[in-house]
């Protein structure tokens, strides 16, 4: 009876250390995808609440202390040396007490991001949880404004850190992205939703609840009226932590004219508001 041949059986001593070694790395690489995939979800983020009304610094950097009940200064990047972007506690204008905080952040120039803001992180927010968020914005000039980003709430722990990111579209009515994550749906304003409001102080609320899926929600109200109400991923992935938040003019994208912006009166929470 013939002798049946192994298809290895005239591989070289080499060859066949080297399918071993391939063998190896696969089975690592399946072991290391099934402990992602089978790690369980981060557990429900404890209750809480974060103010701030910026009555307490007297200068810029008195606001960021170090510790966690303070928002911290994100790295400002100004596109020119003549028109530098800034961050101020003002006594200008404020929409209660008597400060507020003042951003100012020059035209994009094609190269590096245009932001001026102000960042905390150390928060957690997981799948599941809602994010409550409101402040009152003072959006200043008569400019053309789509395109600027007004508030960001992302992970670091991902690569390019992304997350929802609320900025006024073409036509300066409110709109989400999931900013830096490019398969996901952009969030539009209702039909015949009102502009963003300039020159003047404007409550803006937003509720985020946490999914991967089709079951996220984003909402937006000014001064009470709801202006965007859109179901959709709102966590790039199902275990993803967002944990730093960014406000004031978190980028602008627009190439021809600086942006102003005030901000007051911030509130930040996992349960309604």
């Amino acid at each position: 009876m013939p002798q049946s041949l192994s298809p290895f059986s005239d591989a070289s001593p080499r060859s066949l250390r080297c399918l071993t070694a391939v063998a190896a790395l696969a089975a690592s690489a399946g072991a290391a995808w099934w402990l992602w995939v089978a790690r369980p979800p981060p557990p429900p983020s404890p209750p809480f609440v974060f103010r701030d009304g910026f009555e307490d610094p007297t200068k810029t950097d008195d606001l960021f202390p170090g510790d966690a009940t303070q928002p911290k200064k994100a790295p400002l990047q100004a596109p020119t040396v003549s028109e530098g972007n800034t961050v101020a506690v003002t006594t200008e204008r404020a929409h209660s007490g008597r400060s507020a905080l003042k951003f100012i952040a020059a035209p994009f120039d094609g190269k590096k991001a245009s932001e001026a803001d102000i960042e905390r992180e150390g928060l957690r927010f997981v799948k599941g949880d809602d994010v409550w968020f409101s402040a009152w914005y003072w959006l200043e000039g008569t400019s053309e404004a789509s395109n600027v980003f007004l508030w960001d709430l992302e992970s670091t722990a991902l690569r390019n850190t992304p997350g929802r990111r609320l900025f006024l579209q073409d036509g300066e009515m409110v709109a989400s992205d999931l900013g830096k994550w490019w398969t996901s749906k952009k969030f539009r304003a209702a039909t015949g939703a009102p502009k963003f409001p300039k020159d003047r102080w404007v409550e803006v609320k937003i509720h985020l609840y946490l999914s991967d899926g089709a079951d996220g929600r984003m909402q937006v109200w000014q001064d009470r009226v709801k202006v965007l109400d859109e179901a959709g991923k709102t966590l790039p992935r199902a275990k993803t932590v967002y944990d730093r938040i960014q406000v004031g003019v978190t980028a602008n994208t627009g190439r021809t004219s600086a942006q102003t912006l005030f901000v007051d009166d911030v509130v930040l929470s996992n349960r309604k508001l």
